[in-house]
């Protein structure tokens, strides 16, 4: 859930109300403000605003304005006129279903990568390396489009484990040996199934990655590591998961790609002479495809 809806949502006391209802409809014109000034504007005191925050489950009112303020701006700056729930109408045409949905996935990639921070992005990625292998944990059509990765993943001889039943997830966590890592895909970040599972990998303390929601959540809070994805889809009122789908794939092709460069070259090469061996009787009649060795078509 996001801070916004938190705040919005949460029982607040009748001087708290007053400082929520303020910086909801401030917005990102708290961020000059100190604790004092707010407290002034909503006749409160400083200390209500610490309260707030704890009951946000922040240390403090700095950290809960900071990411507050973070989660402003990336809703300000990313979310465009496309509706991620509806991106097109009944009366729209083929043509122009077409443009939005491609308008809506291209954003949908931009804002996920508008999401990724180095460091966060470094500590999966070394996570990943120093394991001897991957388990990766989804549930419904997150575990069909993760099948890719396991793809990519076996090409360069890095195996990664998915568990196709979703009755077995905490059996497999349980399992799973001390020198592995995971992978939770998680949208909601609030699938009990999966944190069941994330808790499981914890207590045999195996480091977990989370790839959710920019809000707060429970496998968010669970993780070791935590990549944001864009956040843009209700959980059910919508025509499918264009957006998030899009953002998935995207950041799994990215921790694919860095894993592929740390050992560029011998991964680029076994990548070709396998496929090559195994492709051999694969041909074109196209240019634009051809291989260099391959014959006139």
């Amino acid at each position: 859930m996001l801070i916004r809806e938190r705040l919005e949502n949460f029982d607040f006391s009748n001087s708290e109300q007053k400082i929520v209802t303020y910086i909801l409809e401030k917005k990102a014109a708290i961020q000059e403000m100190t604790t004092k000034e707010i407290a002034e504007a909503t006749y409160t005191s400083p200390s209500t605003l610490v309260r707030i925050a704890h009951k946000m489950n922040f240390s403090g009112w700095s950290d809960l304005k900071e990411a507050f303020l973070k989660e402003e701006e990336y809703l300000q700056k990313h979310f465009s006129e496309i509706n991620a729930n509806l991106p097109f109408q009944r009366n729209d045409t083929i043509m122009s279903i077409a443009s939005k949905i491609a308008a809506l996935e291209k954003e949908s990639i931009d804002d996920t990568l508008s999401l990724i921070t180095h460091d966060d992005l470094q500590q999966a990625i070394q996570i990943i390396r120093k394991s001897s292998y991957t388990s990766l944990f989804a549930v419904s059509n997150n575990l069909l489009i993760t099948q890719e990765f396991q793809h990519n993943m076996s090409r360069i001889k890095k195996r990664v484990d998915i568990c196709a039943l979703q009755g077995e997830t905490i059996f497999k966590a349980h399992l799973a040996d001390p020198s592995s890592c995971a992978i939770i895909v998680s949208y909601s970040g609030e699938t009990e199934i999966l944190n069941q599972t994330i808790r499981t990998l914890k207590r045999n303390k195996i480091p977990v990655i989370a790839i959710t929601n920019i809000g707060d959540n429970t496998a968010a809070r669970l993780a070791d590591c935590v990549l944001r994805i864009s956040t843009r889809e209700k959980l059910y009122s919508k025509i499918a998961t264009f957006s998030t789908d899009s953002a998935i794939v995207y950041l799994l092709d990215v921790l694919y790609s860095c894993i592929f460069a740390l050992d560029y070259d011998a991964n680029l090469q076994l990548r070709i002479s396998t496929s090559k061996m195994i492709e051999a009787a694969r041909f074109s009649t196209v240019d634009i495809i051809k291989e260099e060795d391959q014959g006139p078509g």
